[in-house]
């Protein structure tokens, strides 16, 4: 086990909205391009505010190691990275690709 890697802690929450299928989001990059990330969160409260903020997602909370995140990105070929959300905004990124 890695642990947590930068800005991310070593246990992050996720939104699984069933079917092994997790909330991603497309974004911006400094770079001026775009990329789709898999959606992380520190805490269940900033997950919660996460779907406040994005009408009509809903799903189940659930609590994964970073590792487990990181392969979860891997293994779906359209993510690029793994996005650490604080209250709703971006706040660090972890590129798989």
């Amino acid at each position: 086990m890695l642990g947590g890697f930068g800005g991310f802690p070593d246990r992050v929450f996720l939104i699984s909205v069933g079917n092994d299928k997790y909330a991603a989001n497309n974004v911006a990059i400094p770079d001026g391009g775009t990329t789709n990330g898999l959606a992380c969160f520190p805490s269940p409260d900033d997950a919660t505010t996460y779907m406040g903020l994005l009408a009509g997602l809903s799903g189940e909370i659930v609590a994964k190691s970073f590792d487990e995140a990181r392969e979860i990105a891997i293994s779906k070929p359209i993510l690029s990275c793994i996005l650490l959300f604080v209250d709703g905004k971006i706040a660090d990124i972890h590129w798989v690709r």
